[in-house]
């Protein structure tokens, strides 16, 4: 074999009290286990030190500062990259000379030069220097980078099962870059020969031009996203439907909340007009203490006017002890204006009307007293009842409107995402076909000797056949007839195109695209990285959409499908599969396997 090929041998992130690591042999290496473990993380990882953009920040990356990775070279190099998790430039060992220095290596990628991670890669399997086509109609190039290589290699959940060719992503700027790549993978041949057309920029130029930059950003807003526009529309039909549902339960627990506190505002008022009238109780009590207080010392007095008067109506007349003159002839009238019976009188009639006053006010006092101990029963009941409608309300309805508000806050802000997301798929489409029609409108006016891009016929229907042979060995449904459709870049199977299938369909056909691209190569000694990294492509049998991926349930393609790569990749080619469900125990001996069990007192627990 004249070409070098790249295989991956370790991943570690590693931080100041802790290191995870995962080894990978050549052959076929299986991930698998349970969901939320970080099976897709370590495809984004690997993608990241091959040259890839920031990396997605999850909570279990916290305790590490740097990722290494471990890559050999079938010409017998071994090197080491380590880089940052925030991202920024590589360093580089070599593990075959330990006196060599460690290299600096740039994240960005320069025609021909090895001083980033791009050349030096490119490096190892041939392909540095490399151009390919950029414009077919201005007949403009650009430096091969390996991150043309790496989405061909690397194919992520979400790229797996898209709709689109895998030889596209979509992206209208770099349809034709794409495709060279393609090309000068499965041809060998570059477009470094390719002569820039020499044209005189008009206004519509320029207006494409604009419309490009806008569609980059437009599509790089949708990469974030991530989300199909289909599975977007189905998303906002179904949170509709949801925040309605949610409306109708939070409009229900709200009233039931107004209705204990407008039950609660009762009570507090009732408790309050209670309260006021036993502090007039009270008030009146110690009032009335004074009156009886004073009612019993005027009887005192009167009592003693009375008995005073009496005495002295009834004294016996005796001479006077100064003058001698006798009972008769005394004037106790001159001497005297009262009349001491009639005294005696008033005060016993006066005496009669202030008991009688006492006796009414002791009877007012007794009911008073009465009203009061029944105003603090009717006010313990009361306590009571406030403190289980509050506490219902502060323990189980009040909570509830408070869960149920954030949900249905949480779900408008849901749809407002996806809203946004559908937003920009038609700004997409309405730029998409403002394009088109400035495009078309400048090949009419301009010049019809475009240059002819794309895959040469012959070449096309050798790898269709080759997509078709390996099919038939997965034991795909159908006849598993294939050929490649240049008007979409992608394929038909069975006359029935790729992307119309179910997302389960699209992602098993994508990976056979894929892994036939590497055995293309390999066995036309093309040059090719050397490895394929698949990222769920037996979808169909965890997540089925659709009939069209229902009808895989229940036959062997699972089977024949790891069968097929046990057979044929061993030592020279390298398959690394991230699925969920473990592969048949009948190839377990022919690969690597690692599950992360989601248990922490199981096993593995995950990657990190």
């Amino acid at each position: 074999m004249s070409n070098s090929y790249l295989q991956l041998r370790r991943i570690a992130f590693s931080g100041p009290e802790k290191m995870s690591e995962i080894a990978f042999s050549n052959g076929v290496n299986v991930i698998c286990g349970a969901s939320d473990t970080g099976k897709s993380f370590l495809t984004e990882s690997i993608d990241f030190m091959l040259g890839g953009g920031k990396l997605r920040d999850i909570p279990e990356l916290t305790p590490f500062g740097e990722i290494q990775l471990d890559l050999d070279v079938t010409s017998g190099e071994k090197w080491r990259f380590f880089r940052a998790t925030s991202g920024g430039r590589f360093r580089v060992q070599n593990l075959r000379d330990e006196d060599a220095e460690d290299k600096v290596l740039k994240e960005k990628h320069a025609h021909d030069k090895t001083d980033n991670i791009s050349g030096f890669l490119l490096d190892k399997i041939g392909l540095l220097g490399k151009r390919i086509l950029r414009s077919k109609k201005k007949g403009t190039t650009q430096s091969l980078s390996f991150r043309n290589l790496a989405r061909l290699v690397i194919v992520q959940e979400g790229e797996i099962q898209q709709t689109g060719s895998p030889f596209w992503g979509g992206q209208y700027t770099q349809k034709a870059a794409e495709l060279a790549t393609i090309k000068l993978l499965l041809t060998g041949v570059d477009d470094s020969n390719v002569v820039e057309t020499t044209r005189i920029g008009t206004d519509k130029t320029k207006q494409i031009e604009l419309i490009d930059e806008l569609l980059d950003d437009i599509r790089q807003e949708i990469a974030d996203v991530g989300e199909e526009e289909a599975d977007l529309k189905e998303q906002i039909d179904q949170l509709d439907k949801t925040i309605e549902q949610r409306r109708e339960i939070l409009k229900n627990v709200q009233a039931k909340l107004d209705s204990l506190l407008e039950k609660r505002r009762e009570l507090v008022e009732t408790r309050t007009a209670i309260q006021d009238r036993l502090d007039e109780i009270a008030d009146l009590l110690t009032r009335f203490d004074l009156l009886l207080e004073h009612y019993a010392i005027d009887i005192d007095r009167l009592t003693a006017v009375q008995e005073s008067g009496s005495m002295f109506a009834h004294v016996e007349s005796v001479p006077c002890p100064i003058c001698g003159a006798p009972p008769e002839a005394q004037q106790h009238e001159a001497a005297c204006d009262g009349d001491v019976e009639a005294i005696v009188q008033a005060a016993s009639a006066e005496i009669e009307k202030i008991r009688r006053l006492r006796d009414e006010l002791h009877g007012t006092v007794t009911d008073l007293k009465s009203e009061a101990i029944s105003q603090e029963q009717e006010l313990s009941s009361k306590n009571k009842e406030y403190e289980k409608v509050n506490s219902q309300i502060q323990e189980t309805v009040a909570p509830t409107v408070s869960e149920e508000r954030a949900s249905f806050s949480e779900l408008v802000e849901k749809r407002a995402e996806v809203q946004k997301g559908l937003e920009l798929y038609a700004r997409l489409a309405n730029l998409e076909e403002r394009r088109a029609s400035l495009e078309q409108d400048e090949e009419d006016e301009g010049s019809s000797g475009a240059i002819v891009s794309g895959l040469p016929d012959s070449v096309a229907h050798d790898f269709s056949l080759r997509v078709s042979r390996l099919l038939k060995a997965w034991e795909f449904p159908g006849d598993c007839l294939v050929h490649f459709d240049k008007e979409s870049t992608d394929f038909v199977i069975d006359g029935k195109p790729r992307g119309s299938r179910g997302k389960g369909l699209r992602a098993i056909t994508h990976a056979a695209v894929t892994i036939a691209l590497l055995e293309y190569c390999q066995e036309n000694e093309l040059p090719h990285p050397g490895f394929a990294v698949l990222d769920s492509p037996l979808l169909a049998y965890f997540k089925p959409e659709g009939d069209d991926d229902r009808q895989l349930q229940g036959t062997n393609l699972k089977e024949r499908f790891y069968y097929y790569l046990v057979e044929h990749h061993s030592t020279d080619s390298q398959i690394i599969i991230v699925e969920n469900q473990h592969p048949p125990d009948s190839v377990l001996d022919g690969l690597k396997m690692t599950v992360f069990t989601g248990n922490p007192n199981e096993g593995r627990k995950g990657l990190l």
